[in-house]
């Protein structure tokens, strides 16, 4: 009898942790949840969910579902839901469980949504938001400024057609969308001597002008003339009096 009590005693200690090891879930063990039964599951159940081995709960499923809008849309392997909830401090986007900087175009998104690919979209990203492309189709009446459409074209930001907007020169005016040569800017050789430096023409100041305009009209540094019309000379720079 004494004999055959230890032997008993130990039978029922391996049905026990056999029992126990069938079971085994918590965290590290299960990418889901836990149930009642000890048991790892998905987490992404109706009223049963978590992640990391946490307890399943239908709080879980509320709090993901109000970080999400409620749902699987956006194109998660998990769904929406399911990445909030791995994802809750994530100031970009979240995929596959992983929080991205929400700016690449094939991984957009803001304050820890599921990152949407703006590429089958035909778009690009923008603050976290797919964005239509700034370009001709969108943009023929103006340029470009990044992603912005500038009709209201200056000398900073000239152009048309929904081509990349340019920089003017100092000498030169935004007209039509196009950077035209003008008198109304004044481009100065250091107030010493205009002659020896300018392509254009002096003015009774020691000035440089282009010299292609009818008030100031001139070449070579020679002084500018005020005449009806004046030709622009292409290949030597200044204009000349017709």
């Amino acid at each position: 009898m004494t004999t055959r009590l230890p032997l008993l005693l130990l039978a029922l200690s391996l049905l026990t942790l056999a029992a126990c090891g069938s079971s085994r879930c918590g965290p590290g063990l299960c990418q889901g949840c836990c149930d009642s039964s000890g048991a790892c599951q998905p987490g992404t159940a109706s009223g049963a969910c978590g992640t990391n081995g946490a307890s399943c709960s239908a709080a879980a499923c509320a709090a993901t579902d109000a970080g999400t809008g409620g749902g699987s849309a956006g194109g998660g392997t998990a769904g929406g839901a399911a990445d909030a909830g791995a994802c809750a401090n994530c100031n970009g986007c979240c995929q596959n469980g992983v929080c991205r900087a929400g700016s690449a175009t094939n991984a957009c998104g803001a304050g820890g949504a599921t990152c949407v690919d703006c590429i089958a979209q035909n778009r690009i990203c923008v603050s976290g938001q797919c964005q239509t492309q700034c370009g001709p189709s969108n943009c023929a009446s103006g340029c470009c400024q990044g992603n912005t459409c500038v009709t209201a074209t200056t000398a900073t930001s000239c152009g048309g057609g929904g081509l990349a907007c340019v920089r003017c020169e100092a000498t030169e005016l935004c007209q039509a969308g196009v950077c035209t040569p003008t008198d109304g800017g004044v481009a100065t050789d250091g107030g010493s001597n205009c002659r020896s430096t300018c392509i254009g023409c002096c003015d009774s100041g020691d000035n440089c002008r282009p010299g292609t305009s009818a008030a100031a009209c001139g070449n070579m540094g020679l002084s500018c003339l005020n005449c009806t019309t004046c030709m622009p000379l292409v290949s030597s720079g200044g204009g000349r009096c017709q």
